[in-house]
């Protein structure tokens, strides 16, 4: 199972390597705006409700209704059963809605310039110079506000990636990377893919994800802050902030969790940070102010 991931911000995909790819390895191409498409389309979600959650905009009565939660479980939904159906290749920034225990993802990090993103939104979009570039920052400050939601503290850490592209050369007629640049990145990611893995184990992390990612998105009407996880079905259900009526809210899981396909068991467990409060309590414990005494008075 191929699992590929670029992570780029708007008007920065790499749209000739990205072709290069998925031809290589016959993956089929998910852009965030078609993974939107589709969660809205599955799942009868407006597509602006969910780039609002994404972005971190405000979701009017959000408090009650709880769509936020709602619309990033059913991303996570789509872009599982998108890994089951066959060899993907993710551009964009949702990718990072995919777990860690998910294993064999191919991580691609293009940071690509400015001068070429600010060109293709003047070309593509007929915007002016400031314009675009007014554009493109709002949206990065929108991707980083993504990244929070996830405890992510930057996309743009290379640490989080196998692979960097380099734009030292780009090719001014479609800018875009040039073929050279195309060939040695290329090169670097078949020796990278090259080693055996096991693919048994990859297939069934990808079920374990989509079983998670089924039972957030039953749950997620609850409005609970939850951390999900599922070993062949058997599932875990972590409640890591105060919830008033807790064995109310463990049966609710439970009972929500089960019927679920897949489920083969539901657990619940507190998670650290259930107890911790939020006030900030300042407590002065020196010595208190003494008033002087007038001596006239005395």
């Amino acid at each position: 199972m191929t699992l590929i991931a670029i992570t780029c911000g708007i008007y920065a995909a790499p749209y000739r390597f990205i072709d290069a790819l998925s031809a290589l390895y016959q993956c089929t191409v998910y852009e965030d705006p078609v993974l939107i498409k589709q969660t809205g389309q599955a799942h009868d979600l407006k597509t602006d409700l969910i780039f609002r959650s994404i972005q971190c905009r405000h979701i009017p009565f959000d408090n009650f209704t709880h769509d936020r939660k709602k619309c990033l479980a059913a991303l996570k939904v789509q872009i599982s059963q998108n890994i089951l159906s066959g060899p993907c290749l993710f551009s964009g920034v949702l990718s990072h809605l995919i777990p860690t225990s998910v294993s064999g993802i191919y991580r691609i990090m293009s940071a690509t310039p400015m001068q070429v993103r600010r060109q293709r939104a003047m070309v593509l979009n007929k915007l002016s110079s400031q314009t675009a570039t007014n554009t493109i920052t709002r949206s990065d400050h929108r991707e980083q506000r993504f990244a929070a939601q996830l405890n992510i503290d930057s996309l743009w850490d290379p640490a989080r990636y196998d692979m960097a592209l380099e734009w030292r050369k780009i090719d001014a007629a479609t800018h875009d990377m040039t073929r050279e640049g195309i060939n040695q990145a290329l090169k670097k990611i078949r020796s990278d893919m090259a080693s055996p893995t096991g693919n048994a184990n990859k297939n069934k992390h990808a079920v374990d994800f989509n079983i998670s990612s089924r039972v957030d998105a039953a749950l997620a009407g609850l409005g609970h802050h939850l951390i999900i996880e599922s070993d062949s079905g058997h599932v875990l259900v972590t409640l890591d902030r105060k919830i008033m009526n807790l064995a109310r809210a463990q049966k609710e899981i439970m009972d929500l969790a089960r019927a679920v396909p897949g489920v083969k068991s539901v657990k619940t467990k507190i998670g650290p940070n259930f107890y911790k409060t939020g006030m900030i309590r300042n407590f002065n414990l020196t010595t208190p102010f003494k008033r002087k005494l007038d001596k006239t008075k005395s």
